[in-house]
């Protein structure tokens, strides 16, 4: 059997189990194929461009010859279209000056809250009671109403809010308006999102509408047939667009929370996958604490790890084997990492890439009882010294290219690899991490990524949150509408919820 076709075989044989695919690579039924994710990128290799160079006959466009070496241009009908008969392609939403529609479905009101004065913004002196009050303006919201033990269960409930003035003795007149908050403004988007409690949707239906587009998975439409099938609520897809990315905005300064626990902790995990941006090519990291999670899209590179850790990180980073954590000197490697290729080599029909991979597993699942047993480090001190001797061997090892570059890949950490041998107390895998983005790697397959920066940071923002408070024992939604509903009325983002025992 030929090198190509043992190589063709070892590929055909690749699983979860014994190489670095992802769990998610598995397919769903037997008999679909599967096409290999991004994710099979060495963990080695540095962040690669999207960009791919073009060959040779894509310089003469619609002008390079056919198959026949005739380059005269097809016959008007014929072939391809005249590219000057298309239509230009236009924006996404709604076009400038075009007739919009207005909402017809009656919400029906439950009841009215008056928003009366209670002082006078002049002399400030107490508005009596009974001084009349004039309504000017007024706005209806639909909020989602939880039930108490007794009657569990949801309900919307519309209720109509009104803002008006009231005459004081002194002469003046005291207004009242909705709360205002912050103007978000994002770089690359025309339009700004302004923080208002003067909106249809309410806090808690705000952050309902979260929960089933970022926790569920489902799409914008999804989420409207939901809400028609379930509580008649008809909300169009831009109004169910623009509440998740007012969410999302709105608790956007609790990332500085977590960047500022994260930095303070003991053990950090770290582990990253990749993330598409209309089309560019990303990655969404996370870090991961004993009560803290954050979520980033950004590029595969050294300094965007600096950027979120910097030097004020002074605990020990979890990591695989990419070169980009080796910045840290108290660095903790992944065994279950190492483990999954040993698995990959000892099942090749290659005899002597065999015979190393089996050799590597029986060490590493060794060393894994001993960690466990607590046992003498000295003891398994000369079991290491002759593998790092038999390492050595294969730094060289022409014929495989994985083998040389699993010894490597062991020789260049051996230090950071078997700490835990010397504190027991250390983590030996990476779990924590890989836990945290199983969901968000299932979503990047429904929705193939975000299309805006913007996007990318509401979705780093909102899962941040919702796997933190997951964490900590504590609901991520009622943390969230209390989120929308104190930074609509221009105060500050409330601060996290402690962690509660389970």
């Amino acid at each position: 059997m030929t090198t190509v076709s043992k190589e063709s075989r070892e590929r055909l044989n690749r699983t979860p189990d014994n190489s670095s695919q992802p769990p998610s690579s598995r397919p769903a039924y037997l008999g679909i194929p599967v096409e290999e994710d991004e994710a099979h990128l060495d963990e080695d290799e540095e962040d690669a461009s999207p960009d791919k160079k073009k060959g040779a006959n894509d310089e003469g466009g619609d002008d390079s010859p056919g198959p026949s070496g005739n380059s005269t241009p097809p016959a008007p009908g014929k072939g391809k279209p005249d590219s000057s008969s298309e239509k230009p392609k236009g924006r996404a939403g709604k076009p400038i000056g075009a007739k919009g529609f207005g909402r017809t479905q009656i919400i029906p009101i439950r009841s009215t809250v008056v928003h009366r004065a209670e002082t006078c913004a002049a002399c400030d002196a107490a508005l009596p009671l009974d001084a009349r009050f004039i309504a000017r303006i007024g706005y209806v919201t639909i909020d989602l109403i939880r039930g108490g033990p007794d009657q569990p269960g949801l309900r919307l409930e519309g209720t109509k809010h009104l803002f008006g003035e009231i005459a004081c003795r002194c002469g003046h007149i005291s207004c009242t308006g909705p709360g205002t908050g912050d103007r978000l403004e994002i770089a690359g988007r025309k339009t700004a999102t302004n923080l208002s409690e003067w909106r249809i949707v309410g806090p808690m239906l705000a952050a309902f509408i979260v929960a089933l587009a970022k926790r569920m998975r489902l799409s914008r439409s999804k989420v409207q047939e939901f809400l028609i099938d379930w509580f008649g609520l008809e909300l169009s897809v831009g109004t169910i667009d623009n509440c998740i990315r007012e969410v999302g905005l709105a608790a956007n300064p609790v990332q500085d929370e977590l960047i500022a626990e994260l930095r303070a902790s003991a053990l950090a995990h770290v582990d990253e996958t990749p993330w598409k941006q209309k089309g560019q090519a990303l990655w969404l990291w996370v870090f991961a604490t004993a009560n803290t999670v954050l979520f980033c899209v950004g590029p595969r590179t050294r300094q965007m790890v600096m950027d979120i850790l910097t030097e004020e990180f002074a605990g020990w980073l979890m990591s695989d084997g990419l070169m980009n954590y080796r910045t840290f000197s108290k660095r903790l490697r992944c065994w279950a990492h190492l483990i999954r290729k040993a698995k990959g080599l000892s099942v090749s029909l290659d005899k002597e890439t065999k015979r190393f991979g089996s050799r590597v597993l029986e060490v590493l699942e060794y060393m894994v009882e001993e960690v466990k047993d607590g046992s003498d480090p000295p003891a398994a001190a000369s079991i290491l010294e002759d593998f790092q001797g038999y390492c050595e061997m294969y730094r060289d090892y022409p014929p495989s290219e994985k083998v040389r570059s699993l010894a490597v890949e062991l020789l260049n950490d051996w230090d950071v690899i078997w700490l835990p041998l010397r504190s027991p107390g250390l983590p030996l895998t990476n779990n924590d991490a890989e836990r945290a983005l199983r969901h968000w790697v299932i979503a990047r397959l429904i929705s193939h990524g975000t299309r805006t920066a913007e996007g990318s940071q509401v979705l780093g923002v909102l899962a941040s949150v919702i796997e933190t408070c997951r964490l900590r024992n504590v609901s991520p939604w009622d943390y969230l509408a209390k989120v929308i509903a104190e930074r609509r009325k221009g105060n500050p983002v409330p601060p996290l919820p402690a962690p509660v025992a389970a």
